[in-house]
């Protein structure tokens, strides 16, 4: 017949051995030692398999009295969101992200091959070359980004980012924004709580703040599945 050959039984089985072995084998890496085109692995690894590409994850440890305090919050927004449906477009989320020089995992370059997510985490080496980023996003627009000159972030260069960088670019907006920010520690500064309720009383989300933010929460902001993904 006019079909596509089929491909052997042993070269499936030698492409299973392969990941089997080494599961974070690159296609390209694999098809080099097996001496195969890369789309004969591919075929094999999607069309015989059934295994998919998973990334690795950095994530923060989540405490079991934590639970409590982040249904609490989730149901908190969606009744706010049910009594105003402006409440969501006015909410200024806000978060830091450090980016690593070198000797940082690159999650978007690698992938683990598996029929189930192995849920894989990466340790990493600390004091590596870095740079401080700050964003804030609102429902139509980004703030930022904004380079921190510093190594680390501080409750004074945050501040100082807050009153010189980031207020000024919503002043028009200001007496409507809700502005959000993590428990990070430079955010638990008196004088940054200080500032942000002079700068939008009994509108801000964060530790301390008129509306608590969850401890150790930084799946449930927005910028990590917008922006430093």
């Amino acid at each position: 017949g006019g079909g596509k050959p089929r491909i052997q039984e042993n070269v499936v089985e030698n492409v299973r051995r392969t990941f089997e072995r080494s599961p974070q084998k690159s296609i390209r890496q694999a098809a080099r030692e097996l001496g195969m085109k890369r789309s004969t692995v591919y075929k094999v690894l999607h069309r015989r398999l059934r295994l998919y590409a998973y990334k690795v994850q950095i994530v923060q440890e989540i405490k079991p009295e934590d639970a409590p305090k982040r249904e609490a919050f989730a149901n908190a927004m969606l009744d706010r969101i049910a009594e105003d449906e402006t409440f969501l477009s006015r909410v200024l989320f806000t978060d830091e992200a450090t980016f690593h020089v070198s000797g940082k995992v690159n999650c978007h370059n690698v992938r683990i091959w598996g029929t189930e997510n192995p849920h894989a985490f990466r340790e990493h080496v600390r004091d590596n070359p870095k740079v401080n980023v700050w964003c804030g996003l609102l429902q139509n627009q980004i703030l930022g980004p904004f380079f921190f000159q510093e190594d680390t972030v501080t409750g004074n260069n945050y501040l100082d980012m807050l009153e010189n960088f980031a207020v000024p670019q919503i002043a028009a907006l200001q007496r409507k924004i809700i502005f959000q920010q993590d428990g990070a520690p430079p955010h638990w500064s008196l004088l940054v709580r200080q500032f942000l309720n002079d700068t939008f009383p009994d509108r801000w989300i964060g530790r301390g703040g008129p509306i608590p933010w969850p401890p150790r929460s930084p799946d449930i902001t927005s910028l990590d599945f917008f922006l430093w993904e």
